[in-house]
């Protein structure tokens, strides 16, 4: 993502998080929402002691460490599976455990699944930038891509939302966004 130059036509990043087009198209508005989410859950998540983050989970076992994976998970599945067709990807859920991506064994950092995710989301943003048009249709479903981009921020979103109350509840960190620093 380029910096931002001031008109408002480009997708920038201020602070370490992206800060999504004003006046630019459909496709790069898109884009610049979704990876202003991905961008503000590395933040997050990002430079807390990993026994602080694990010592939260919802009553149901949702935990920091597995929704980060889930949101790899979600990008790989939705990228590069269904929109994609691409074959042989690996997941971390099974038939007998469909939310495997949600257990993270205890010897996985934070900063290992925040790399993970970043690398998956490189991938998915090169398959992207290959399709010529919003409209493209998946290659296993009856969804184009501009629907799965949305899709990808709604689940995001959703999803940094749980983060949100998790850290706070881990170490009383706050915020929607890291302060500007000018």
């Amino acid at each position: 993502m380029d910096d931002d130059d001031g008109s408002g036509m480009t997708n920038g990043v201020r602070d370490g998080i992206a800060e999504p087009t004003h006046l630019g198209d459909e496709r790069n508005a898109l884009l610049g929402f979704l990876q202003r989410q991905r961008d503000l859950v590395a933040w997050k998540v990002g430079g807390a002691d990993d026994d602080v983050l694990r010592s939260v989970s919802t009553p149901t076992g949702l935990t920091l460490h597995g929704l980060v994976r889930h949101l790899e998970h979600v990008e790989r599945s939705w990228i590069r599976d269904v929109f994609a067709g691409q074959r042989d990807l690996v997941y971390a859920w099974t038939d007998d455990d469909p939310d495997g991506e949600l257990h993270v064994p205890a010897d996985v950092t934070m900063a290992q699944l925040l790399a993970d995710y970043a690398a998956e989301s490189a991938a998915c943003d090169a398959v992207i930038a290959a399709v010529p048009s919003l409209d493209e249709v998946s290659a296993t479903r009856s969804v184009c891509l501009r629907w799965i981009l949305l899709h990808l921020i709604e689940e995001t979103a959703r999803h940094l939302g749980h983060l949100d109350l998790l850290r706070e509840n881990a170490d009383a960190t706050t915020g929607e966004q890291p302060p500007r620093v000018d």
